[in-house]
């Protein structure tokens, strides 16, 4: 089951749940205050990708040592 972030529109907290993919949030309880109708948020994720290009960042392959990530 997917990790989801719910924030509520009274307090303003996020509450972050393991749920199913069609959870809505409506029936779970913010952490913060306590109030139900949660509204799921969309978040970033994390991926772990291959290490490559020439510096010690987290560059792309074939990077010639010149972008930001090198550095």
């Amino acid at each position: 089951m997917p990790i989801y972030e719910f924030g509520c529109p009274s307090c303003g907290g996020v509450t972050t749940e393991l749920c199913k993919i069609g959870e809505k949030g409506e029936q779970l309880r913010c952490e913060g205050c306590g109030n139900t109708g949660l509204i799921k948020h969309i978040s970033g994720f994390a991926s772990l990708g291959i290490r490559g290009g020439a510096g010690s960042g987290n560059c792309s392959p074939g990077c010639s040592g010149n972008c930001a990530g090198c550095h």
